[in-house]
């Protein structure tokens, strides 16, 4: 019975750690991002700490103001579905066997154009040069929350 108790007592300390680490992710995340978004003169920088909101968010700076997205230099994509991809990727991952797959490339693609985008105006360079590390942070956010929060941005 000892043997029970001391795994039960194990598992909880782990999600424990779990939650800790979660809670502290989230933190930094709301904190880079608002940090970002201020920076580039985004009205609502508060919706970084939203979710999903923090998508729309984000699409609104990259687009900034303009009506449509050029994705990989010729398709364009209207502004409201890429504010809005999220939902798109809540419907995809629902095929089997591929939804999965198509939803990380769905967030790949839009998340990382965001930030791309975002990383080109933020710190003065072309788009071309931004595109590797604003794919990578589409593909690991954690990317993004390091670069926001090391990067001396004016407010």
């Amino acid at each position: 019975m000892s043997d029970y108790s001391a795994i039960l007592a194990a598992l909880g300390i782990y999600l424990i750690f779990l939650l800790v680490v979660a809670v502290v992710v989230y933190v930094l995340y709301g904190i880079s991002h608002m940090k970002a978004l201020k920076a580039l003169g985004y009205d609502k920088p508060w919706m970084a700490w939203i979710p999903f909101a923090n998508y729309w968010a984000l699409a609104s700076a990259a687009l900034n103001g303009e009506d449509s997205i050029k994705l990989f230099g010729s398709l364009s994509i209207p502004g409201i579905v890429f504010k809005l991809w999220w939902v798109i990727y809540i419907v995809i991952t629902r095929i089997p066997k591929a939804g999965g797959f198509l939803g990380m490339v769905l967030t790949i693609i839009c998340l990382g154009t965001c930030y791309i985008k975002m990383y080109a105006r933020l710190e003065g360079k072309d788009e071309k040069d931004e595109q590797v590390v604003g794919y990578i942070s589409g593909w690991i956010p954690l990317v993004a929350i390091c670069k926001f929060l090391a990067g001396k941005y004016d407010a």
